[in-house]
This record gives C-alpha cells, sequence and structure tokens, in this order.
C-alpha cells in the first residue's frame, strides 16, 4: 500500500532511538458508509510488522481474523486486504532483518503466517496494550504509547542501536544492487559460507538471500511499470535484471500474483 487517500492511509516517522528498527507506522481510518467493499494489496518487500484493529474485522486473503492484534511475518507473495465497515488500524513496518530484535523465534517460523501475541509469547504486545491503544483518540498518542513501549522493551532486553551488523550489511548491500548482484561478492564481502549466510537470512528476514534479490527486482520492476510509460516491458524487464522477458513474467507474476503488462494496465487506470 503506497498512497490510499480514499482509506485516510498516513505513514508516520519513528523516533530516532527505534529508527535502525522500524521503517515507518502506518494508519487507516474509514468509516462505514454506502462505499462497497474496499480491496488493496500488499506487496512483500522482505520485512515483517504488527496491525493493531480498532474497528471491524479485517480480511486477508479471504480470511476474516477477529483478534485486535495480528503479527505478520515475511511473506514470498502479495497479500489481499479486504476492508469494509468501520476501519480504524494501525501498524508498525520494521525494516527487513530487523523484525527479530522483538520477536522471540527465528522469523523462517513466521513465514507468510499471521500470528497473534499469544501465538509467539509477546508480553509486550498483550491485551493490556492494545486496551491502552485502543482507548486514545488520536494517532499521535497512540504511537507515543507503542513506542514508550518498545523503547521500554529495548532498554529491559540490552538489545544494541541496530540490528545485527551481518544482516545489516547484507540487507543494504542486496537493495543497493536491486537485487541484481552475484551473492557471491556478498558472501565474499562478509567472509561467510553460502550455508552461513542462508542461515543468517532464515533467521533474521525468514528469506533465503536469494529470494531476498527476487523482492528487490521486483519492486524496481512495480516502480518502473507505474512510472515508466514509455519503455516496453521488455526493456523494463532487462533494467530490472530479469533475463528475458519470460523469466521477468514468470518471477513477477510468482510475488505479485498478476503479469507485468496486467499490473501497468491496473496502475495506468489507477491513475
Amino acid at each position: 500500500m503506497s498512497t490510499l487517500p480514499h482509506l485516510g492511509f498516513q505513514r508516520f516517522q519513528p523516533c530516532p532511538r527505534l529508527r535502525p528498527f522500524i521503517s515507518c507506522y502506518w494508519s487507516i481510518f474509514k468509516p462505514a458508509g454506502p462505499a462497497p467493499l474496499v480491496t488493496e494489496f500488499m506487496h512483500p518487500e522482505g520485512g515483517s510488522g504488527v496491525f493493531f484493529n480498532f474497528a471491524d474485522p479485517l480480511t486477508f486473503d479471504g480470511g476474516q481474523y477477529l483478534s485486535h492484534c495480528l503479527v505478520n511475518g515475511p511473506t514470498k507473495h502479495s497479500t489481499k486486504l479486504e476492508l469494509a465497515g468501520n476501519v480504524d488500524a494501525l501498524g508498525i513496518r520494521f525494516w527487513p532483518g530487523a523484525g527479530r530484535a522483538f520477536f522471540r523465534c527465528p522469523l523462517s517460523d513466521m513465514l507468510g503466517q499471521l500470528l497473534t501475541p499469544r501465538d509467539l509469547s509477546l508480553a509486550i504486545l498483550g491485551d493490556d496494550l492494545v486496551e491502552k491503544l485502543a482507548a486514545l483518540p488520536t494517532t499521535a498518542e497512540r504511537i507515543a504509547l507503542l513506542e514508550a513501549s518498545l523503547l521500554q522493551y529495548l532498554a529491559a532486553s540490552g538489545l544494541g542501536e541496530s540490528t545485527e551488523p551481518r544482516i545489516q550489511h547484507a540487507v543494504n548491500w542486496i537493495d543497493k544492487h536491486r537485487g541484481q548482484a552475484d551473492i557471491h561478492s556478498l558472501m565474499a564481502e562478509l567472509d561467510v559460507s553460502q550455508r552461513q549466510l542462508e542461515r543468517l537470512f532464515q533467521q533474521n528476514l525468514g528469506l533465503s538471500p536469494k529470494y531476498y534479490s527476487i523482492l528487490q527486482r521486483t519492486s524496481f520492476a512495480r516502480d518502473l511499470l507505474r512510472h515508466d510509460t514509455d519503455q516496453s516491458l521488455t526493456d523494463i524487464g532487462y533494467h530490472a535484471g530479469f533475463y528475458d522477458q519470460a523469466h521477468f513474467i514468470r518471477e513477477f507474476k510468482q510475488v505479485i500474483g498478476i503479469t507485468p503488462g496486467q499490473y501497468r494496465s491496473k496502475a495506468l487506470l489507477r491513475r
């Protein structure tokens, strides 16, 4: 989700102490009305997050979730979000590799799942916090309470100022190259074996280095498809690091669920 004015979608930056861990907070607010069911798609980028829902149940990929707090692990595919009735939700989005600082299990155990705090034994996200957040009248007050809880957790856990240094370097390296560089070069920089790198990624991202690279190539391709309407699909695929058009279509559809051509058509229609 990027800009959804019809849903009152907003992003908020975390405080400096939490910026190494949190990409943003976000909120959606939409009163119930005559408008039909709203469907949006959340595309994977390697991160994880938390949803707080203060209104009617949310529906993800056809399944309705009644819990007022959900932890979403990393995903390999786009998630379909359906919104109906009253919508009042707040979320935390962790950077890829940073969520594990607040979760007690390897991120691979959370891959593609929506879990409750009780599933993960996360006292920091207990019913007491959810009730306190729901009672606050503004998003700013809710975020202030969330940040106080997260900062208290960091202080008590003795965690450092940032995520695990090697995974932070690896994620930044793949992002910088938009998922197009040879992973063996990264292994040489970190002085780790392929097996060590795989383990590092599975524990902290829940994804392999190869699949995280696919997500970055796909994300770059989506940006090009939305904004560069003059380039052909073949040129965009090549620019985004795919070998040929068949490779582009196959991997793009694997992640997003539709072909690059269908994605561009939808983006142009929305504009």
